[in-house]
């Protein structure tokens, strides 16, 4: 395939776009999927960025400005899709069922991490780079119909749902949700638990993000593997948190049900680990110098233990605000894309040499973050509906 001559910077201009677009749409695609549902939100912003994704290729024939504009607009189609899939969520998980619930589902987005990084390696080294894109672009397209066909907003619009598991879902929620029709806008932005979460998300998904864009850069420059090995090896991390994603998740369950322990130490347990533990191990990523095994083993255990936050803040918008949980999360989200935007320009900066040592200043930076988040939600953090949430409805204790 043909090759571009872009240096570092622009390398990292072109990997943030994404993200300049997907921050846009975060608090208008959590209230609009409010409003009308989350189902066609979703849908169409997947939709959109399929579309999109089939034409980059030619966006970069055309130039660097149009393929960094392309890549924002496909961040525009896919910011609405946390905010529109917490707004269903809200309508469909009971909440002593929450964790495992939306576990199963965000590791979806792990999955497809741990399918598309070797499979774009295989790609690439037998056919030619544009496959990549015209590939998952399509298989994008082609899952829109399903989701079209297949899925309903809530419980009582559901085809084929039965009447017992509905009355279940709706009977466990009825406490939960607001009769307002208006978005109490100042409450939330005056929430502290709110905050805990912005901070939280904000801190993961500054070490997320950069290890996202910048490992098969790291594995390539540093640890000297070819494309292929570099497909898997950069995908090895993404498995591990995936497997980690869906077993904290029935974990996390199983303490508030069975073991009778609040949702609120809970969250609070599964994000210091979540987050601490994957700092450390970053830290000590730096430090092994060449040693193969030792690094893909330290950043995979790191990316692993990130796995626990989705049983700690990620879903803890549905345990302070079932109702306006899509707002929460657009809201949270758009801080957190913040590090998507700068942080792998930052680290492009840092490590033009690419040097051992400028490789251990950015996992420094990004371990300081993370532990700065994970204390910041474990003194501020709730697992109560907050009062502002439930207008019209009792105050219910989680």
């Amino acid at each position: 395939g043909e090759k571009y001559s872009w240096d570092a910077d622009t390398q990292g201009w072109i990997l943030g776009s994404f993200f300049y677009g997907y921050i846009i749409t975060q608090i208008p695609g959590g209230y609009i999927a409010s409003k009308i549902g989350g189902k066609l939100l979703l849908g169409f912003g997947i939709f959109g960025t399929s579309v999109f994704t089939l034409l980059t290729p030619l966006a970069a024939n055309l130039g660097v400005g149009y393929l960094i504009a392309v890549r924002a607009l496909e961040g525009l189609g896919e910011g609405v899709t946390f905010p529109a899939m917490h707004s269903m969520w809200s309508s469909w998980a009971p909440p002593l069922e929450r964790s495992k619930l939306l576990s199963i589902s965000y590791a979806g987005a792990q999955l497809g991490t741990v399918v598309s990084l070797p499979l774009s390696g295989l790609i690439c080294y037998y056919m030619n780079w544009v496959y990549v894109f015209y590939i998952f672009g399509a298989l994008g397209v082609l899952w829109f119909f399903f989701w079209m066909w297949l899925v309903s907003d809530t419980p009582e619009t559901h085809r084929s749902i039965s009447h017992a598991e509905r009355e279940y879902i709706l009977s466990s929620l009825k406490d939960q949700l607001s009769t307002q029709k208006s978005v109490p806008w100042r409450p939330i932005l005056e929430s502290l638990p709110l905050w805990a979460i912005v901070v939280a998300h904000f801190s993961y998904n500054w070490t997320f993000y950069t290890l996202l864009t910048l490992l098969p850069t790291y594995m390539k420059e540093i640890l000297r593997f070819d494309a292929q090995e570099n497909g898997f090896l950069s995908a090895l991390p993404y498995f591990g948190c995936w497997l980690c994603i869906i077993l904290s998740g029935q974990i996390a369950d199983y303490l508030r049900e069975k073991q009778n322990l609040s949702t609120v130490c809970v969250r609070k347990c599964f994000t210091l680990i979540g987050m601490i533990g994957p700092a450390v191990f970053l830290v000590a990523a730096g430090f092994i110098g060449c040693n193969y095994a030792l690094a893909v083993a330290f950043v995979t255990i790191s990316t692993t233990l990130g796995g626990f936050c989705t049983s700690g803040y990620s879903i803890n918008h549905l345990d302070i605000a079932p109702s306006y949980a899509g707002i929460l999360l657009g809201i949270t989200n758009s801080f957190a894309t913040i590090p998507g935007m700068v942080g792998p320009v930052i680290a492009k900066n840092l490590t033009h040499n690419n040097t051992v040592g400028e490789w251990q200043t950015v996992f420094y930076i990004a371990a300081s973050i993370n532990l700065f988040g994970a204390i910041f939600f474990a003194l501020f953090a709730s697992g109560e509906v907050q009062d502002w949430a439930v207008s019209g409805y009792h105050l219910h204790r989680n």
